[in-house]
Order: structure tokens, then sequence, then C-alpha cells
């Protein structure tokens, strides 16, 4: 039974809250209460006061809420928090460029102690099927995975297999009604998804809309259909290769009405030179970089494009497994993905508001972790408004698109973030380019930003835009908050703490041509970054200036004092800040 809590201090909090502010000169935003200790599947009332600069209380200010991670809890527009998901976070309350957090702990599952209460709820509601969310948005010609669960007499949700259907047969169907994989329809409709066991049943609502994006693909899909138009297709498409891989010959067709061009001269190109190089005939050469590259044909005003992702197998002979879960703005979990280190993750099937995501994919190249992690993905609610009347997910800030990844460890109850990997993963993102009309951007513009409290950091890794199929490529040195949005534009979120010292960071570690330097400093400091042999004898000084606070990276490239390339073997990193040495890393040069 789902229990209810109030604030009871709330009025005298309140007005000894007022009482203070008339004496302020400045904005305030403060939350009503301290830290919070809640057990899951709980509501409870939240509030916060916000007064102007005049100190007046504003009563009807529309304060946005989350909890951080997003899977602990839940806010709706009642002010009430609703508790998913065990672990410890902060519930945040913003409004305008103001900012509160309270330390939130929410606790496992716990039994009411009003036995005989629960006797009769279980009576009267156990056992049952409950399918997740109870309101399902899809858009046309698109799949999705969904979930239910079996709930038992004592309300123990139960993770079973369900016969599956939908009604009316226009907004779509299960191909396998034992799988709960659901094909809608190619029209917009309305209706519902039902779930069986037995006599035991449930059903949700199922919404089957045509985004304005995919509305003016599928017309100019037919419009070329119609027509027989132009096309220009690469092979081999998309590919993922090992570094050390012989050249690879690229080819293109160009086609009119159907008639392949026999004399069609192409330009061709790769986004990333530092990964591999491409004669005027389409031969393309690896220099031994791992990391992905767009491949580029062109002729005449056509474009087209293929993904080439070069990996080292050699890096970590232990393979590690990664296990996705996707969670709903609503704390529902769909059911995770599992797949290892060398693999890839194809973004799809996913529902609103997570569908924005899909068609996205992740990789993580072998060597980038050293431990088995579990990945919760969901919508950055900082900087996201998801709605229920809508299909549309609306960002802030100039923000494209978004997502959010909070990793933990298996056998850890700890989020770590930021989470970094020994080797960046590779991230593809899909863009709306209606959306970037509407805010005069162009795709080229586009770039991948880590959202952090202090602001929005660039990733100076190589970004590649792909305007043939509406993706932005980035390498990821760790997971956060990740977003897409303008370039070269000065934009801000509100400074809540100083820039924390982290440790520094090396990657890759084993590397063979380049290693980058990564560390943070909170205030200006003398630093010097040293690389020693075995032997004690230096080999190299990578650093040695005043940084200003932030966050910094430097590069190696893996030689020595005279220039010359280092020996293959282990070497250590001393990190000297202000002339103490602070850290030593120990690192792996291949050659």
């Amino acid at each position: 039974m789902k229990k209810i809590y109030t604030n009871s201090k709330l009025l005298l909090l309140l007005t000894a809250m007022l009482m203070s502010f008339a004496a302020l000169s400045q904005e305030s935003l403060e939350i009503i209460g301290g830290d919070l200790t809640l057990n899951s599947d709980t509501m409870y009332a939240v509030s916060a006061v916000y007064a102007d600069s005049s100190g007046t209380a504003v009563t009807d200010a529309k304060i946005n809420w989350h909890t951080e991670p997003g899977y602990l809890g839940k806010i709706d527009k009642d002010g009430y928090l609703t508790t998913n998901h065990s672990g410890e976070g902060f519930l945040i309350a913003k409004y305008k460029e103001l900012r509160d957090s309270v330390m939130l702990k929410v606790n496992g599952p716990v039994k009411d102690d009003d036995e005989e209460d629960d006797e009769n709820e279980m009576d009267d509601e156990y056992p049952k099927i409950k399918i997740v969310p109870d309101h399902i948005k899809v858009e046309v010609s698109d799949s999705v995975e969904l979930r239910a669960f079996y709930i038992d007499s004592t309300g123990t949700k139960i993770d079973t297999s369900f016969m599956w259907s939908a009604e009316p047969t226009e907004v779509g169907m299960f191909p396998n009604p034992e799988e709960s994989i659901f094909h809608s329809s190619d029209t917009a409709a309305q209706g519902i998804i039902i779930a069986m066991l037995g006599d035991l049943a449930d059903t949700a609502k199922v919404t089957i809309y045509e985004s304005r994006a995919k509305k003016e693909k599928k017309e100019k899909r037919e419009r070329e259909e119609n027509n027989r138009g132009n096309q220009l297709v690469i092979e081999p498409a998309d590919m993922v290769v090992y570094t050390g891989h012989e050249p690879i010959q690229y080819e293109a067709d160009y086609k009119t009405n159907g008639v392949k061009h026999q004399n069609a001269d192409f330009i061709w190109s790769v986004s990333d030179t530092s990964i591999a190089t491409i004669t005027e005939g389409g031969l393309i050469t690896l220099s031994g970089e791992t990391g992905m590259t767009l491949v580029h044909a062109e002729y005449s005003n056509f474009k087209a494009s293929v993904e080439l992702l070069v990996v080292d197998s050699t890096v970590d002979m232990e393979i590690n497994t990664i296990s996705i879960r996707r969670v709903l703005p609503d704390g529902h979990e769909l059911k995770a993905k599992t797949f290892k280190e060398g693999e890839s993750y194809k973004i799809g099937g996913l529902p609103y508001p997570l569908n924005i995501l899909n068609a996205g994919m992740l990789h993580f190249p072998f060597g980038c972790i050293d431990e088995d992690i579990e990945i919760f993905m969901f919508i950055p609610e900082e900087y996201a408004e998801v709605s229920d009347s809508s299909t549309e997910v609306t960002f802030t800030d100039e923000v494209i698109t978004g997502v959010k990844f909070s990793v933990m460890p298996v056998g850890s109850d700890t989020i770590v973030e930021p989470y970094y990997f020994n080797v960046p993963v590779n991230l593809s993102l899909v863009f709306k380019h209606d959306l970037l009309d509407s805010l005069g951007v162009t795709p080229e513009e586009l770039d991948v930003f880590f959202a952090e409290n202090t602001g929005f950091e660039e990733i100076d890794e190589h970004v590649a835009v792909d305007t043939v199929r509406n993706k932005i490529y980035a390498n990821i040195i760790h997971f956060s908050t990740i977003v897409v949005k303008q370039g070269n534009v000065t934009t801000s979120a509100e400074r809540v703490d100083p820039i924390p010292e982290t440790e520094l960071i090396i990657y890759p570690n084993p590397f063979s041509s380049a290693a980058t330097f990564q560390f943070a400093i909170s205030a200006s400091s003398d630093v010097q970054i040293a690389i020693y042999n075995l032997f004690g004898q230096q080999v190299q000084i990578i650093a040695e200036k005043r940084f200003d606070e932030g966050t910094h990276r430097i590069k190696w490239t893996g030689d020595d004092a005279n220039g010359a390339p280092a020996t293959s073997g282990v070497y250590l990193c001393r990190f000297i800040k202000d002339g103490k040495v602070t850290q030593v890393k120990k690192l792996i040069l291949k050659r």
C-alpha cells in the first residue's frame, strides 16, 4: 500500500522563511525541510519558497523539481514526490537561474506494519498484472519493447512471460504474441495494449503518433520513389574493423531513375584523418589509431556517408559486461540490455520520451572498462521538459538533444559520476533538422558537450556531423550528462559549487601512439607532469606551467626529451602541483 506523508512543519517553516525573506535584497530559493530518508513506493509532499529581490515570497512561482539520479523518484505537478528505486542522491528545486537541493535517501521496499490491512488489500488487488508505463507513445512505423510484471499474493513483482495483443488492429501488432515487441502502424491511431497471464490481464493506453520530422522524411521518400529519382550509395556499408586491417576499397553508385551512371567522378573524404586517410579513388588506409570516422562520397549536389569504426582487440584480454537499463521519467525501468566490451549497442525500440534516442549508437571498445558495470540511461530532466499531453520533448538552454548516463559498478550500490573510461566510448545521437531550422542553427555548427554544474564543457575529441543521416558522433571519455547544442556559443548553467579537484586520468592506457592526460584544479596552480622510466630516469616533461582553475587535457605522443620515440614498456607519470608530488600514475606504451 502506498504511503503518503505531508510536511507537518510546513506552515511554521513557511512563516519563518517569509519573515527572513523580508530582510533579503536578492532573489532566493529554498527547499522547506532538510535532508530526506524515505522508503521506496512512498509519496511525500515537497515544497520550496521563492522570494524576489524585495524579499517578497512569490506564491505562484512554478518551481521545477527533479531527483538526481533521476531513477530515485518523480515529482508530479502537484508537488508530490513518489519514490521508485532505492539509492542515495539529491532532491533538487529550480526556478529561473536559482537552485537548491537537499540529500535524498530511498530505502528498499518495506512491509506495512498493519498486517490486517495488507491481507485485505491483497485479497482485493493481488495477484495481478501490471504493464509499465500505463500510457505508451510510439511513433508511426516504429517498434518498442514493452514490459509487464506479475505481482503475486505477497505483492512481490515477478518478471515473467505474457500473451500480448493490441486493439484495435489499426494501432499495430505483436508479430509474436509471446514476445513483448510491439510494431506500430504506419498511421496515427489510439488504442490499448493487453498483457494476459492465465485469467489475469492488464491494459495500457497506446498512442501512435507521427512527428513532423518523420512526416517530412516520409513525404520526401515517397516523392523520390514516385519520381524514381537520384540515389547515391556507398559500399561497403557501416563497418567495424581492427587496427592493422588491410586497406579498404570503397565504391559508390549514382543512379538516375534507376539507371547507373558509368562515368561518375566521386569526391571522397573522411571526417577524421587521424584514424584513416582516403585516396581520390576511395581507397582507405588505417593509421593505427582507434575511433570512428565517417567516409563521405559526393557527386554533383548529392552526398552519402557510412561509418567506419576502428577498434583494438589487443588492449584488454579480460572482457567485461555492460548492462543498460533504460529509465522512463516516472522511474520505471525497461528490460535491461546486456552485452560485452567490443560490442555496439544500437539504441532503438524505446517508447516516448526515450524515443528521441532511437537510431543512436554506443560502442564500447575493448579495454574501455576493467569491471562489469550497470548503466542507467534517461532523459536529463534538468535540461528537458516532458509533457503528458505532447509527443515531443522540449529542451532548454538551446539544447538540441541530450541523454544522461549514470554508472554503477556491479556489486556496488553507489553511482560513480562521472564514470571515466580507460578508452573513450563512441557515441552517436540523432538530431532533427526542423528543430535546427527553428533555432537558426546549421548542422555544421553542432557540437557535443558535457553538461556540468558550472556550464557546458565542450568535448575536445573529434566530433563528426553526418548531414545525410542527421547524426552527430563523438568520443566520450566519461559518462554523465551529454548534450548536443550549437558550438562556439557562450552559455552557462548556474554555478553551484567550485570546480572540484579530480585525480589525474590517463587514456587510453595502454597506448600505442598518443595518450591524453586529464586533470581538474579548483584554483590557479603551478603544475608539472613528468614521465619517468622504471629506473627513475626522466624521459619527458609534457607540462610545466601555471594552469587556471578548471579542467585541462594534454597529449603525449610517446617521445622522449630529444624528440625520439620512447621504447615500449612501463612508465611512471608524476603529477606535481605547486611544488608537491600529489599523484603517481603507471602507464604502458605498446609500439
